[in-house]
């Protein structure tokens, strides 16, 4: 009797353990958080970059674009197929030069077209970004390059409306 008694406890107290992991807490959301460094020229110091502005729409890149760099300076994109065009970002990202990943935007919805203004460098840079689930925080670096026609850089597109073949130079 007292074995069988010890071992419904045993069962129950296993039990609530399984039921608790059944009931933790999903993060449904990321905070995206990029280090973003400059470089000027092809034989110039790497430098932490003092001013961007980050946003997101939650589109797909497949099916939108950003113009040009007055486009991602006001905000605008289109889409590739009906030409629409959207001015007000889903987020708005966070600038705090003090931080090691200064720049920071909260995503909250599965599919996300991140983009990362330098007016500085007159770059911009834009990526999809699909939301896994529990993962609260991704740290990340950005290394824009003024001087380079546009180019990847670690699942980015950076774009320079402005180079010409001088600057590689």
């Amino acid at each position: 009797m007292k074995k069988n008694f010890l071992k419904h406890i045993a069962l129950f107290i296993f039990g609530g353990l399984l039921l608790h992991g059944c009931f933790k807490d999903v993060v449904t959301y990321t905070d995206y958080n990029i280090a973003v460094y400059d470089q000027s020229a092809s034989d110039g110091q790497i430098t932490p970059s003092l001013e961007v502005e980050t946003y997101a729409y939650y589109v797909d890149t497949t099916e939108w674009c950003i113009r040009s760099y007055d486009d991602a300076v006001a905000r605008r994109i289109t889409n590739k197929t009906t030409g629409t065009v959207l001015t007000e970002p889903d987020v708005l990202g966070t600038f705090d030069a003090s931080l090691a990943y200064p720049a920071s935007v909260r995503l909250e919805q599965p599919v996300s077209m991140l983009v990362v203004v330098n007016p500085t460098l007159r770059l911009y840079a834009y990526r999809k970004y699909e939301l896994p689930v529990n993962l609260a925080s991704v740290d990340t670096k950005l290394y824009m390059a003024s001087w380079r026609a546009s180019h990847p850089s670690s699942g980015w597109r950076v774009v320079n409306d402005f180079y010409t073949i001088e600057d590689d130079n």
